[in-house]
């Protein structure tokens, strides 16, 4: 008899699989539609689908160990380690946005440091990002991971309140408050701009200000949506408080909403990114000369 368990395993496993494959789209898409090398915008969106694809990746092998015969759990430090990364890869999602924000920041508010966006810039910090996440999460490993009663594979249990609130104030409050205090600081500046005179800031870069403050206004609407993705972990956190008894579905439901969330993001990043939406159904390649040719046909 099949379980309603398995059926949102099976669920969950289909919209992991789905989210992949936007994913590896959009990353192809970025690869042919790019024209400039140097392209910090595409560098941090870059970096920002692949924390989210190796992320969905890790899910993909847990909810596979679930599904079969809990193989993630044959060694306890191999599957405590593969929660580790799990939680690593998901936390350089929401710093990568940080990243944006910040490149967004600099463009606007300090756009006479030209040396703050310049693109070799963006890749140290890129990896000091990444090296940043990994060495906040190591505490957590030593300390916190464990199979999980309901499931065969490691996380830090909801139960375990030190560990969960750890992880939540590290790799989720700390760069959405980032984000949020960067985007007040940009909102700001252009306001104090606007009211001053216009010879303050060239054209062009009012321009330019104009355009990385629709994006940012975009961004949020993302950062919305990975917000959105802690709420379900902290309800279950504060049933265990009161109840005393972990959720048997808690996990589950967690990674269902994280997969939806993420296929959203999917489908409006390639919305909101001109490179990817410009040319979004150019699948065959036609050269111009060959119209006359088709047209004759």
């Amino acid at each position: 008899m099949v379980t309603l368990t398995t059926i949102l395993g099976i669920t969950n496993y289909s919209l992991i699989f789905i989210a992949i494959g936007i994913y590896i789209f959009i990353l192809i898409k970025i690869k042919r539609a790019r024209q400039n090398r140097q392209d910090v915008p595409i560098l941090l969106l870059c970096n920002t689908c692949i924390a989210v694809l190796v992320t969905l990746i890790v899910s993909f092998v847990m909810i596979i160990s679930s599904l079969t015969n809990g193989f993630l759990t044959y060694n306890l430090s191999f599957c405590q380690i593969w929660g580790f990364l799990y939680d690593i890869f998901e936390g350089s999602i929401y710093y990568s946005y940080c990243l944006q924000a910040f490149y967004r920041l600099c463009r606007i508010v300090f756009y006479q440091k030209r040396f703050l966006i310049n693109f070799s810039l963006y890749i140290k910090i890129i990896i000091v990002q990444w090296l940043f996440v990994f060495c906040l999460t190591l505490p957590a490993l030593f300390l916190y991971y464990v199979q999980l009663p309901t499931e065969q594979y490691c996380l830090v249990s909801h139960s375990d309140i030190h560990g969960s609130m750890y992880l939540i104030f590290t790799l989720y409050f700390i760069p959405l408050i980032s984000i949020v205090l960067m985007y007040l600081w940009i909102t700001s500046f252009m306001r104090q701009t606007s009211q001053a005179a216009t010879a303050i800031i060239p054209a062009q870069q009012r321009q330019r200000n104009i355009r990385d403050l629709t994006i940012i206004r975009r961004l949020l609407v993302l950062i919305l949506l990975l917000s959105i993705l802690r709420f379900p972990t902290i309800i279950f956190i504060i049933h265990d408080l009161i109840i005393d008894e972990l959720f048997s579905w808690a996990y589950t439901v967690v990674s269902l909403v994280t997969s939806i969330c993420l296929i959203m993001v999917g489908f409006i990043t390639t919305r909101n990114t001109p490179q990817l939406r410009s040319n979004r159904f150019d699948v065959i390649h036609v050269h111009p000369n060959q119209i006359g040719i088709l047209r004759a046909v």
